[in-house]
């Protein structure tokens, strides 16, 4: 379906080249549109009436046409070039290694759960993501130096003392370890700390490596909510901008991967959509948490996934967290968001350090290497390869009382 002559491919690449040249200067917008070429591959001709009028197809159509203007009027014959048209994109990405880590994890799972019935263009969208799950690997045994993250190495000594298993059911419990991590850097994570990200799901007693359904994923995540309640779970998602608390419609129209909308869209049939669903609960004689399930299920579909295949956990937390950073790169903040309300339980020491007065643990705020000035880090953070930073004696705070540790690094 989305083969090409030479000729062609030529002409592709060299619509594309502008696109591809700014592509790492660009990160968030490069990673949103990869999200939005990928989502565009399962629309069907029958479905372009609809499509035409979201948001990703009008950013997708400007970003890769220049033409933002006669997006509403796209003939079907236009849409099968704008598909081959995203399909280069994201080869032609991939080849020159210019997505992010996580993006890489987020388009490879979004691949290979299109609702694509078609066995030529099912099998190029299978080779497409092997191609990618390949880039990522050799990408992973290139890492040969790493940045030691305080923060993050911090954390995961101490996981086990925060007892999520018991406070928090599987699925609300994935959200808050992505919700910790996100914390502690919000973007631009490398290889090594999407696998630290791996590693936390397992501490926390999750089956990290098993497969799962962005269908049966969310069913779980409705049952759960309804035990423990909305507002557990709205604190989950929640993400901060300079401004304050983004707005969901704000991150409905921006990110297109369905995994990460679906979770916003729960939040919204609880806050606006309670009636509609009460209605259709008492038509067809179900419990309202049934209704909900099929109808986040029904808008799963819609967004050209099969909620029946299924993915591993860790991916799925991955790209989770790469969809919360591309929120916040996109409302236009890129570094640490300022503090929220999850945070204010943190007293600064003065010192460099602060207190969490939670759970009594206190923590760096620089890197090894560098020194807080009262404002920012300054200074170089230290740099060692794997062997040195096994040896790296850092100090946790447990309970009050300062021991000394070594890193627990990943093998």
């Amino acid at each position: 379906m989305f083969n090409a002559s030479a000729t062609e491919f030529a002409t592709f690449d060299r619509t594309l080249e502008p696109l591809l040249a700014r592509a790492s200067a660009r990160a968030a917008d490069t990673e949103q549109l990869a999200m939005d070429a990928t989502r565009l591959l399962s629309v069907r001709p029958d479905q372009l009436a609809i499509v035409v009028k979201q948001p990703f197809f009008k950013r997708l159509w400007g970003g890769l046409t220049g033409n933002t203007q006669a997006h509403t009027t796209a003939a079907q014959t236009q849409l099968f070039e704008m598909q081959r048209l995203s399909w280069r994109y994201l080869q032609l990405l991939n080849e020159r290694e210019l997505m992010l880590a996580h993006t890489m994890i987020t388009v490879k799972n979004n691949l290979l759960t299109l609702a694509v019935k078609e066995t030529e263009t099912r099998d190029m969208l299978t080779m497409m993501a092997k191609r990618i799950t390949d880039r990522f690997m050799a990408l992973e045994q290139r890492v040969d130096t790493i940045e030691i993250q305080q923060n993050i190495h911090s954390w995961l000594l101490t996981l086990e003392t925060h007892d999520y298993p018991d406070r928090y059911p599987a699925k609300l419990r994935m959200l808050r370890v992505i919700q910790d991590f996100f914390t502690l850097k919000a973007g631009n994570w490398s290889v090594t700390e999407i696998k630290y990200l791996q590693k936390a799901l397992k501490d926390v007693e999750l089956p990290w490596r098993e497969g799962i359904t962005l269908g049966d994923f969310i069913d779980g995540l409705i049952d759960e909510i309804d035990a423990q309640g909305f507002d557990a779970y709205d604190r989950l998602i929640e993400v901060n901008g300079a401004q304050g608390r983004i707005e969901h419609q704000f991150i409905l129209d921006n990110i297109s991967a369905p995994s990460h909308k679906a979770l916003y869209k729960i939040a919204d049939s609880y806050n606006h959509s309670s009636d509609v669903i009460d209605l259709l609960a008492d038509q067809l004689s179900i419990t309202r948490r049934e209704a909900l399930k099929r109808v986040l299920r029904g808008f799963i579909e819609k967004e050209g996934i099969d909620t029946s295949i299924t993915i591993p956990l860790r991916d799925l937390a991955v790209e989770l967290l790469g969809c919360r950073g591309l929120v916040l790169g996109l409302s236009g903040v890129t570094t640490a968001c300022k503090p929220t309300d999850q945070q204010k339980h943190y007293k600064d020491l003065g010192d460099g350090t602060v207190l969490d007065t939670q759970t009594n643990l206190q923590w760096m705020r620089c890197a090894l290497g560098q020194t807080w000035n009262g404002q920012t880090c300054v200074g170089e953070a230290n740099e060692f390869n794997w062997n040195d930073a096994k040896k790296q004696p850092i100090i946790t705070i447990t309970l009050g009382t300062v021991i000394g540790v070594y890193p627990r690094l990943m093998n």
